[in-house]
């Protein structure tokens, strides 16, 4: 499918659960107007097994999910929502030694093939995220629009004590009110 649309960046703050039990997560927030790209990296540990000389199977499994977010704002909520990040005084905010905090985070594409619209939404269950190289330019001649990312790698996570483990979920469908109520719905958000 054609990708052609992402926005609603959702998330939660981390309480607990995801060691064989449900997760809680802390209040869910939704904002709109921020999400420029979103790279989803799966992580594979593929090894060859190998008899008489040739390959006779091979392990493909799922090692670790990469997330990476370019936002349009990385505001002082975000920063210390998703970098832990704390205030100072004033205006000022403390860039500390402090772990990042985990969050749930999920967001939303749109998709299009032969006509045919769709919409896939993404929730990440936990994960820490730092933020990318802090890089700015002068302006020149024409302005070149200057924005941040932030990343990390996502925790496995195990909803039932018989479960495998679990990175994040995606959801598919023709209208989108189904994937938002989806995502709102993962992140606690009436």
């Amino acid at each position: 499918m054609a990708k052609i649309g992402i926005k609603g960046l959702t998330y939660a703050p981390f309480s607990t659960g995801g060691e064989g039990g449900a997760i809680t997560y802390g209040t869910g927030v939704e904002l709109a107007d921020y999400m420029i790209k979103a790279d989803v990296t799966e992580n594979r540990n593929k090894t060859p097994f190998y008899a008489d000389d040739h390959q006779i199977d091979q392990e493909n499994e799922l090692t670790g999910v990469d997330v990476s977010l370019e936002l349009a704002n990385l505001t002082d909520a975000i920063e210390k929502a998703f970098l832990g990040y704390t205030s100072g005084t004033g205006d000022e905010l403390h860039v500390t030694s402090a772990d990042a905090p985990f969050v749930g985070v999920g967001f939303r594409k749109k998709e299009r093939f032969k006509g045919a619209i769709t919409y896939k939404g993404y929730w990440i269950y936990k994960i820490q995220f730092s933020k990318d190289t802090d890089s700015t330019q002068t302006k020149g001649e024409n302005i070149d629009f200057q924005t941040e990312s932030i990343s990390g790698s996502a925790m496995g996570v195990v909803l039932t004590t018989a479960g495998d483990t679990i990175y994040y979920s995606q959801i598919r469908s023709t209208a989108e009110a189904t994937v938002v109520s989806w995502i709102k719905g993962k992140a606690g958000i009436a």
